[in-house]
């Protein structure tokens, strides 16, 4: 078999989507099938090679982040350049896998200066932009987005729909957004995914996965990550990802009809997802801002604390000690600046509060959300 048919490597990094651990695997690729082995031989990804995207700037970057709508959530990063070229290789969705070539250019000491300015300021633009045109854009031209975004996340998961359980969630929905300054009426989706995860997305729409309500300990985590991403929505964080992300032709269009509605004229849904990660800032806003609504509302706050931690001893069942012997690992804090999200345990005191407060929903309310999707 020829190295442009099958690509073998253990460079290659898996992250679940569950927790935020970079899985050391062997990678296999065909021109029909992706497979990611663990050492131990379990196979966390098979994944037919047409549908797998580059989902990040493989040129500019130190790897090629692979993502693949039938598992949401999940990536693979190569960083082996050899294997970036074999995978370039297979054609498709794979092309934009290899990584920048490098390029003899005349020492031009002015228009080298020159672009370098040219070059800063477009990168001033495309990062500060968004943040100004994105709570500027026209509700009616969210919404679709939004709603294309949900459909293309989740059109293949089942909706959870009981009835108790809807009306629970939506109630505490409506009572964050109305002590907060986002005018409109926010609405959430929760469907069926073991993953634990809840994301905003423009328009309003929260998508809750069902793996948060199972994993959660009672309502006021609940509570506290959805009014985290509520957050999330006051701040229009989501369309500001997006913006910064395609760029203001590219969602222009889609909204306005130059391209199709089909979310998957922006790529891809896995494409979509880590579009709509946001900066450490963002995170961090989005925190604070939860817990200036729950604090409106006098409601039990400790519930975001008390799930990031949760968070931390998910990613660390076995109890590994860190290389200074301060406890579990931390893979947000290790990974640095390269990491989205704030270190867990900065965030685990930055939102700690006292278990004070009236609860955020009922016995019966949480009896019913726990079971929304039966």
């Amino acid at each position: 078999m020829t190295q442009s048919a099958t690509a073998l490597s253990r460079q290659a990094r898996f992250y679940d989507g569950v927790r935020p651990i970079a899985w050391p695997v062997k990678v296999e690729a065909t021109a029909t099938e992706l497979v990611a082995t663990l050492a131990d031989g379990h196979v966390v990804a098979r994944w037919p090679t047409p549908e797998v995207e580059v989902a990040s700037d493989a040129e500019h970057e130190p790897h090629a982040l692979l993502v693949c709508a039938r598992q949401p959530g999940t990536r693979l990063a190569v960083e082996d350049e050899n294997l970036r070229h074999v995978l370039a290789e297979l054609g498709g969705n794979l092309a934009p896998a290899n990584p920048r070539r490098p390029r003899i250019a005349p020492a031009l000491g002015g228009v080298v200066g020159a672009l370098a300015v040219t070059i800063g300021a477009m990168a001033f633009a495309a990062e500060t932009l968004p943040n100004v045109v994105g709570p500027l854009v026209p509700h009616a031209w969210q919404r679709p987005l939004g709603d294309s975004v949900v459909e293309s996340m989740t059109g293949d998961m089942q909706k959870c729909t009981g009835a108790e359980g809807q009306q629970a969630l939506q109630k505490l929905i409506d009572r964050l957004q109305q002590v907060s300054t986002y005018d409109r009426r926010i609405h959430v989706t929760v469907v069926q995914n073991s993953v634990v995860n809840a994301f905003a997305v423009p328009g309003g729409r929260l998508i809750v996965f069902s793996g948060l309500i199972d994993k959660a300990s009672g309502p006021e985590e609940v509570a506290g990550v959805l009014a985290h991403e509520v957050g999330h929505v006051v701040h229009h964080h989501s369309m500001k990802a997006l913006l910064r992300a395609y760029g203001f032709d590219m969602l222009l269009k889609l909204v306005t009809g130059g391209y199709s509605s089909d979310v998957q004229t922006l790529g891809g849904a896995g494409s979509v997802l880590l579009a709509l990660s946001h900066s450490r800032e963002a995170e961090r806003e989005a925190d604070r801002t939860a817990l200036e609504l729950m604090d409106k509302l006098g409601m039990r706050a400790d519930g975001l604390s008390t799930f990031f931690e949760k968070l931390l001893e998910m990613q660390n069942k076995d109890k590994t000690p860190d290389t200074k012997g301060k406890g579990p690992r931390d893979a947000a804090e290790e990974a640095g600046i390269l990491s989205t999200h704030p270190p867990t345990r900065e965030r685990i005191e930055a939102t700690k509060r006292p278990p004070t407060g009236t609860p955020a929903m009922t016995a019966r309310e949480w009896q019913g959300l726990r079971t929304i999707c039966r």
